[in-house]
């Protein structure tokens, strides 16, 4: 993939599009947006996974641009410390969550399934730890009530990890029965991109000005404590179950047909 990454503003063209609002602002590399441009090089279909209807929809390109580098806008804030803010450490781990990312896809460049069982691994225990138990279980709960429209943002949030664990998820389970889903796991790391800049560059820096030092000391030490008492999953033994790769086969089967079903009915 390429390590260009551009800010698409979009609209989605779907008639009957109520999930994303119609508009918004999708973060992916720049090969991915050109390979899935029609003849109209404005119109591009989102990428596999990212439109919770659950289908690729086409998308308007309103404006396209190189992204801003997420690093270098933490860098030059000067008020956030990793040491004693709990947002500037999110932020800061989020390098790592990338990091364990850009892993799994050099293993699915080399085609290597044994390297993709340990790295996807690894990618699940920092989303568990990071966005399941720092944020989910320590963060958002210490918002409730101070944020003005919290729960909403907190609801957005928790949604995208839904997504991208399942997504990871799914991609571990074609694994077992020998596959590497491309498609899947293209579509968790490009949301897991758009979601990281999501979170740094519009939903932490809104929250931040309602946490006083008073609560950054807590959180940060819920965070800490989190930290020490994690445990990793281990990779395990990647075996195939025969029985549970057909039923897997004829449940996708079955999702696929009704979810194509539904996209007749929905547009026709």
């Amino acid at each position: 993939m390429s390590e260009k990454i551009l800010e698409v503003t979009y609209q989605c063209l779907h008639s009957s599009c109520v999930v994303n609002c119609k508009n918004g602002e999708l973060f992916m590399p720049e090969d991915l947006l050109e390979a899935s441009t029609s003849e109209d090089k404005t119109i591009f279909k989102s990428p596999r996974g990212f439109c919770r209807l659950g289908f690729s929809q086409p998308f308007k390109a309103v404006d396209v641009k190189e992204a801003k580098d997420a690093d270098e806008d933490a860098a030059q804030d000067e008020c956030l410390d990793a040491a004693s803010d709990p947002i500037a450490a999110l932020m800061e781990e989020h390098n790592e969550v990338l990091r364990r990312a850009e892993a799994v896809e050099a293993h699915l460049d080399e085609r290597d399934i044994e390297g993709l069982w340990v790295s996807t691994r690894d990618l699940e225990n920092i989303l568990n730890l990071h966005s399941g138990i720092k944020e989910e279980d320590v963060l958002f709960p210490a918002l409730l009530g101070l944020v003005p429209f919290g729960e909403g943002l907190v609801a957005c949030i928790n949604e995208d990890h839904r997504e991208i664990v399942s997504l990871v998820h799914s991609f571990r389970e074609a694994l077992t029965d020998g596959n590497i889903n491309d498609k899947i796991i293209g579509s968790a790391i490009v949301a897991l991109r758009s979601h990281i800049r999501k979170e740094d560059n519009e939903f932490y820096k809104f929250i931040k000005k309602y946490i006083n030092n008073e609560m950054k000391k807590v959180i940060m030490a819920e965070m800490e404590q989190a930290e020490r008492t994690f445990v990793p999953k281990e990779p395990g033994e990647r075996k195939l179950n025969e029985q549970k790769a057909s039923e897997r086969a004829l449940h996708h089967e079955h999702l696929s047909a009704a979810r194509e079903s539904s996209l007749d009915t929905c547009c026709h």
